[in-house]
């Protein structure tokens, strides 16, 4: 009688286990897994676009942004997430070319969006001046 009281007990412990290790796996999928296509971790491909970021420098504390092609906005943000299309982030593109203040020792992220709205892969800038995609 001991033995099958025993033999429940470590029944129960490992069904236990098992269900929070499953709910636990469930929340984690959720949280990082993207809701829907507008979340996405994933860019549209460059080469979709006929717009390009040309290049990026740092001189005396402000980032100019020089591009090619039919720019119609850029973002700069300090994280890598994608903006989205209606984001805060995104301001007008002027005869292909952007300057703005940014605080040193910093790492930013720079996307630019087509007239057609196709977003581009960000480029990566540190504010010692190193480019990196």
């Amino acid at each position: 009688m001991k033995n099958n009281k025993s033999n429940n007990a470590t029944t129960f412990i490992i069904l236990g286990g098992v269900l929070i290790l499953t709910v636990f796996a469930i929340v984690i999928a959720i949280n990082l897994l993207p809701k829907n296509e507008s979340d996405s971790y994933y860019v549209k491909v460059d080469e979709e676009m006929e717009a390009k970021i040309e290049s990026l420098k740092i001189e005396d504390g402000k980032l100019t942004i020089t591009t090619s092609g039919e720019v119609a906005e850029y973002c700069v943000k300090s994280t890598r997430s994608k903006p989205k299309m209606n984001a805060i982030c995104w301001k007008k593109m002027t005869d292909n070319s952007a300057t703005m203040s940014i605080f040193l020792y910093k790492k930013y992220y720079v996307w630019i969006k087509d007239i057609d709205g196709n977003i581009s892969n960000y480029l990566t800038i540190n504010s010692n001046g190193k480019v990196e995609k």
